[in-house]
């Protein structure tokens, strides 16, 4: 069985909300190529948009029998959407491949 986080934050400011997951989770699961150009990877963790790509995280879950995570609320005033997005050419098949080992 997959192994995955157990405690996970939902970042929200005044306009949106975003998972914030690590990018390992992403990679175990294997939904990189579901998540869209409006969720952004920062260092080690990835921030799913709440429209969503947050359910694609919710639906493989449940697909793999995974009990979803507890999830903690935080409000930020303002949150930087000037980060690297899903899709970016730095992210190829090949980052993820090294995330699964």
């Amino acid at each position: 069985m997959i192994k995955i986080s157990t405690h996970l934050t939902f970042i929200s400011d005044p306009g949106h909300g975003w998972l914030r997951i690590p990018l390992a989770d992403i990679a175990a699961l294997e939904i990189e190529e579901d998540i869209s150009p409006y969720s952004f990877i920062d260092g080690r963790f990835a921030y799913l948009e709440e429209d969503c790509d947050y359910t694609i995280f919710v639906e493989a879950c449940n697909a793999q029998g995974i009990p979803l995570p507890e999830i903690r609320d935080q409000y930020i005033e303002w949150f930087d959407r000037g980060r690297p997005g899903f899709g970016d050419p730095q992210f190829s098949p090949e980052f993820w491949d090294k995330l699964r080992r």
